[in-house]
C-alpha cells in the first residue's frame, strides 16, 4: 500500500514534526492555517491528524475525514475533538497527558504565590513609579488548606508540591479511593460542600464534560471562605464565570486566578472578571513551556506511530467504543 497520510493541524514543535518524518512510511502535511470550510475539503485523503486546541474536529469536518484512523490530541483536553462522532466512525482519539502535566502542576504554584504575595500588583504599582509597599501585605501558603478538585496526574503533582510547602492538601475525586490519595499525602473528602468549605485554595484539576459542566456556581461560592482563591487551569466552563464576576465584585471569596475560558481568544468585554483586581488572568498557558511542547509534541507523533504501524494506542480515550479492524 502507500504511505500514511499526517496532517499536522495545529503548531507542533520541531521535535515531534521530525519524529513523524523519520519513518518512511509517513508522508506528513504541516497546515496550521485553515477555516472550517477549508478543513473539510483538506481532511479527506488523510489517515491521522494532530491537534493541539485550536482546531476544532467537528462532526462535519470528521464526517468527511474518509481515510481517518487516528486523531493524535498534543494535550490533556479534547473538547475541541467530537469523541462521539469519532467512535462512530471507528476513529480513534489519542492525548498525551504526560507531556504537559508539570508545566500545569507548576503554573498553579505561580498562581497562588502571585496571590498570595500580590507579585504582579505590586510590579504594576512600582511601573507605574509607586512604593507601596504597605499595601501589599500577603499571606503564607504554609499552613493554609489547599483543596485540590481531580486529583488525576496533574491533581497529584499538585499534591506532591502543596506538601513541600508546607500546606494541608484535601481533595474531592469520585473515581480515587481513599489510600490512594493518601499515597500523595491528600485526605480524601466524599462530601463536596465540606470540601468548598474548607479550602484556603482550590485547584481545579479536571476535565469538562456534562459532569463537571458548572460544577463551580453561585451555590458553591456561597459555601467557599470569603478569603478562599479558586484556580482554574484546566478548562473554561467547570467555573460558572458569569457567577464568577459576582462573586469576586460581591468579596464572595478572596479572588480567583484563570488561565482558562468558554470562549478563547478571551477579552475582557466578554470576561469582565478579567479586568477586577482580585482576579489574576493568563491567555491559556497552562502547558506553554518549552519543555511540554516539545513533550507533548514528540508523545503526539510516537501514539500515531504506534496506532498506524502496530495497531497500538496509548492513551486513548474511546477504544473501548471503537472496533480495530
Amino acid at each position: 500500500m502507500g504511505k500514511y497520510k499526517i496532517l499536522v493541524a495545529d503548531s507542533l514543535a520541531k521535535e515531534g514534526i521530525e519524529e513523524l518524518q523519520m519513518h518512511p512510511e509517513f508522508e506528513v502535511t504541516v497546515n496550521t492555517k485553515h477555516t472550517t470550510e477549508e478543513l473539510i475539503k483538506l481532511i479527506p485523503p488523510f489517515h491521522a491528524v494532530i491537534v493541539r486546541s485550536a482546531t476544532k474536529l467537528t462532526s462535519e469536518v470528521l464526517q468527511a475525514a474518509e481515510n481517518l484512523k487516528v486523531v493524535a490530541r498534543a494535550g490533556t483536553g479534547f473538547d475541541n475533538i467530537d469523541v462521539d462522532t469519532c467512535s462512530k466512525l471507528g476513529i480513534i482519539v489519542m492525548i498525551t497527558p504526560m507531556g504537559n502535566s508539570l508545566a500545569v502542576a507548576e503554573l498553579t504554584f505561580g498562581f497562588m504565590l502571585d496571590f498570595a504575595r500580590s507579585i504582579s500588583l505590586a510590579r504594576q504599582s512600582m511601573i507605574e513609579g509607586r512604593w507601596d509597599k504597605s499595601k501589599f501585605k500577603g499571606t503564607e501558603l504554609a499552613g493554609k488548606t489547599l483543596g485540590i478538585l481531580g486529583l488525576g496526574r496533574i491533581g497529584a503533582l499538585v499534591a506532591k508540591r502543596a506538601i513541600a510547602f508546607d500546606m494541608n492538601v484535601i481533595a474531592f475525586d469520585k473515581y480515587i479511593t481513599k489510600v490512594r490519595a493518601e499515597q500523595f499525602g491528600a485526605t480524601l473528602l466524599e462530601d463536596f460542600d465540606t470540601f468548598l468549605s474548607t479550602a484556603d485554595y482550590i485547584s481545579i484539576h479536571v476535565p469538562l464534560t456534562s459532569e463537571t459542566e458548572n460544577m463551580i456556581d453561585t451555590p458553591q461560592f456561597e459555601i467557599m471562605k470569603p478569603t478562599s482563591c479558586i484556580i482554574n487551569i484546566s478548562r473554561g466552563g467547570i467555573v460558572n464565570e458569569q457567577s464568577l464576576v459576582t462573586a469576586l465584585k460581591e468579596r464572595k471569596i478572596g479572588g480567583a486566578c484563570i488561565d482558562v475560558f468558554s470562549k478563547e481568544p478571551a477579552i475582557p468585554e466578554e470576561f469582565p472578571f478579567i479586568r477586577l483586581p482580585n482576579c489574576i488572568t493568563t491567555p491559556h498557558l497552562g502547558a506553554s513551556t518549552e519543555e511540554a511542547q516539545i513533550k507533548v509534541g514528540t508523545i503526539a507523533a510516537d501514539h500515531i506511530a504506534q496506532a498506524l504501524l502496530e495497531k497500538k494506542f496509548p492513551d486513548a480515550v474511546n477504544l473501548k467504543q471503537v472496533r480495530i479492524t
